[in-house]
């Protein structure tokens, strides 16, 4: 049957059949088994037949002729619901112009496969409302789900745009497909038309890091706690074999309005760590925030990430922008890039201090590691606390049973995690090293110090403390365009 999906789509499928017979390297009790009804075209009747499904995998339970199972990755086919008289609801996934359809209660296969696969007509599932926020790349506006009202972000690109990159949202989709942490953005669903692409994610308006930098003084407690869960969710990224690139306060938005409902988004610069550590696009991420050595053109790791999470940590200690910042755009990369770094206007405990000269030391081989960060002794509370949990587990409720499943919920993180594995993006090989416009933040002409207020001493810190506010509250009631604004915005370089 003919697909309905856009003739110009940008998911080109590299493989050409659709059922493969190759090993499979997942476990047979990973996958889920579930019957549906198959029509038959030489008996013109519906059959019942099984099939498995693990992520974006599904598997046939009929083997091929030489006895080998027979499997699909429906990454990026595209997926729609179908509706027939006296058969009911079922699913069509069109992959290479051939077409899957099953059907029975495909209302959980839809759920889970929505994330990896495309969708077409996007106005017929979401109302759209206002714009949260534009840039070079994408706009970003608040939809309403119709089914149940929920509200969610969708980030649009225009395909028809000069700076249309498809090999860069394709790659953009596949890593936050991957992502799986509370305070991490993932995909909930793709949508293709003919003239843009749509990527739905949750909805995150209370906020963004730089917006409460800007107006609250927070304390050393509140700072080490909101960088804690930084640290964590960066550790899970990098776990995925991942490097974010463009970890800055705007990219750090807010579920709720207290610090600990942090998530990490914006994944239009993360790539694939490779051993060689040089990248198709190598000098990227945003000014003021980026580790040295991509300034320098030398190869880099995940250490890259931890270097910007230290300038956000010194901003949260010292209540400064980022320390390279100054009005002349080439000089706050020319000082990014040398990395002198004033750290006596940091007033904090010495154990703060020293993690702080850590993340931002210049030599990478001599910088922490957001594992080694993250089991530094001044998160020693946070990661005992797990532990405590666990210990105490077996007297919360007698009547429950070492056997279910209430006794394993609790998560326990470990002390120390060894290094993320290195993998390669098997899609992305290295196309030679290429440069991008470093990002520009929308608000920092506005927001940049005048002349006589550019010295990083003690005295022009103080002087910054006097104009904000010194009892931390995040407001719920904020301008809802500004949380976006970054979205989309210029590529660094």
């Amino acid at each position: 049957m003919k697909s309905k999906f856009p003739s110009a789509t940008i998911f080109i499928q590299k493989v050409s059949d659709f059922w493969s017979d190759q090993q499979l390297q997942l476990r047979e009790c990973d996958f889920k088994e579930d019957y549906f009804l198959f029509y038959s075209h030489n008996k013109k009747s519906y059959k019942n037949k099984v099939l498995k499904r693990h992520g974006p995998i599904i598997k046939k339970v009929k083997k091929n002729v030489n006895g080998s199972e027979l499997w699909c990755d429906v990454t990026n086919a595209t997926i729609e619901i179908l509706q027939i008289q006296h058969v009911g609801q079922g699913l069509r996934i069109t992959k290479n112009s051939y077409c899957l359809e099953f059907f029975g209660y495909i209302d959980g296969w839809f759920k889970e496969l929505r994330k990896f696969c495309i969708q077409i007509h996007i106005k017929n599932l979401f109302i759209m409302s206002n714009k949260l926020g534009s840039g070079s790349f994408a706009d970003v506006y608040r939809v309403i789900r119709k089914s149940d009202k929920k509200e969610f972000a969708v980030k649009i690109y225009d395909k028809q745009s000069s700076k249309f990159d498809s090999e860069c949202i394709i790659k953009e989709l596949e890593i936050m497909r991957k992502m799986d942490h509370p305070n991490v953005i993932s995909v909930l669903e793709t949508f293709e038309s003919q003239k843009s692409v749509f990527i739905v994610t949750e909805l995150l308006i209370s906020g963004n890091l730089d917006d409460i930098l800007s107006k609250t003084v927070l304390s050393e407690d509140d700072a080490i706690k909101c960088i804690f869960k930084i640290i964590d969710a960066l550790t899970y990224i990098h776990s995925q074999g991942v490097i974010h690139r463009d970890i800055k306060p705007e990219n750090i938005l807010f579920r709720k309005p207290n610090l600990e409902e942090l998530v990490i988004s914006d994944f239009g610069l993360a790539e694939y760590h490779n051993n060689e550590g040089q990248y198709k696009y190598h000098r990227c991420g945003t000014a003021g925030n980026m580790a040295p050595e991509i300034l320098k053109d030398q190869s880099y790791d995940y250490k890259a990430d931890c270097y910007s999470a230290g300038i956000i940590l010194y901003q949260m200690l010292t209540q400064m922008r980022s320390p390279f910042l100054v009005e002349d755009y080439q000089e706050t990369i020319q000082r990014n890039e040398q990395g002198q770094i004033d750290f006596s206007v940091v007033q904090s405990s010495p154990a703060v201090v020293n993690l702080v000269k850590w993340m931002l030391e210049l030599d990478p081989d001599k910088r922490c590691s957001v594992q080694q960060a993250r089991s530094n002794i001044i998160f020693k509370k946070f990661n005992r606390q797990t532990i405590i949990i666990k210990r105490k587990r077996f007297y919360q409720d007698p009547t429950v049973s070492c056997q279910s499943s209430r006794s394993t919920s609790i998560y326990q993180s470990p002390m120390n995690q060894p290094s993320p594995p290195l993998p390669i993006g098997p899609s992305y090989k290295y196309l030679g090293s290429q440069n991008l416009p470093l990002r520009l933040r929308s608000q920092d002409r506005k927001l940049l110090p005048s002349p006589n207020q550019r010295n990083s001493g003690a005295n022009s810190a103080k002087l910054q403390l006097k104009q904000k506010s010194t009892n931390f509250k995040i407001n719920p009631i904020i301008n809802k365009t500004r949380v976006y604004s970054s979205i989309g915005s210029n590529k660094a370089i």
